[in-house]
């Protein structure tokens, strides 16, 4: 394996070959929803990291491109942005609120009162792709990520169905010493890792037209 001229970009290549070679593996041992998390932890927070100019390894004109391309994200649609291969199942992710102690699942309730894992409460469908990439970005970055079963319940011992991921709505000190509300997306693993596999793909593609140019 060789040293990478550009790690975030680069790795995700790494990744996308690694999870070629043990998906069966991990499907086979009913390990998908942990595999996908595996992978996701670094394919997503990676390059969300470099590209923030605060970063002591971002390079402003090494990684423009990278920036560029997520910052894109900001103004397409999650369930049509540009990262997906093929049209995803938007009936398999969920976005709302929490707006209580996350401790208790069954006791959720969102702004309005609702459950915040019902169809109601799902806002999924007009959400940015950079919201709910911000939500699995800084919920695998902080481990706020719940295993739930088919009812969408955290029943040890029963069979995981849906991940719940988590991130503080609170954006600074002030407002998290006021409230403790969570923005929280739920899909099953199988939509995790159809998700996780394209997006580890676009991310390596980035920088594709700049090699081509250089070898033309």
């Amino acid at each position: 394996m060789g040293v990478p001229d550009r790690f975030a970009i680069e790795y995700p290549r790494r990744a996308l070959e690694l999870i070629g070679m043990l998906e069966a593996s991990a499907r086979e041992k009913s390990l998908l929803g942990s595999f996908g998390l595996l992978a996701a932890s670094a394919v997503l927070t990676i390059p969300f990291e470099r590209m923030r100019a605060s970063h002591f390894l971002h390079d402003q004109g090494r990684d423009k491109d990278l920036v560029k391309n997520l910052k894109a994200l900001e103004k397409a649609k999650f369930l049509a942005a540009p990262f997906w291969e093929e049209p995803p199942d938007g009936a398999q992710w969920r976005q709302s609120r929490i707006m209580n102690n996350v401790d208790k699942v069954h006791k959720w309730v969102d702004q309005d009162g609702r459950d915040p894992r019902s169809a109601e409460a799902n806002t999924i469908q007009t959400r940015k792709a950079d919201e709910v990439l911000r939500v699995l970005r800084n919920a695998l970055a902080h481990g706020n990520i719940i295993y739930l079963d088919k009812e969408g319940r955290e029943i040890p011992g029963n069979q995981m169905v849906y991940m719940a991921f988590l991130s503080r709505y609170e954006e600074n000190q002030e407002q998290r010493d006021k409230a403790e509300t969570y923005r929280v997306v739920i899909t099953t693993e199988e939509a995790f890792l159809h998700f996780v596999k394209p997006w580890a793909g676009w991310i390596g593609g980035l920088d594709l037209d700049r090699r081509v140019v250089a070898a033309a």
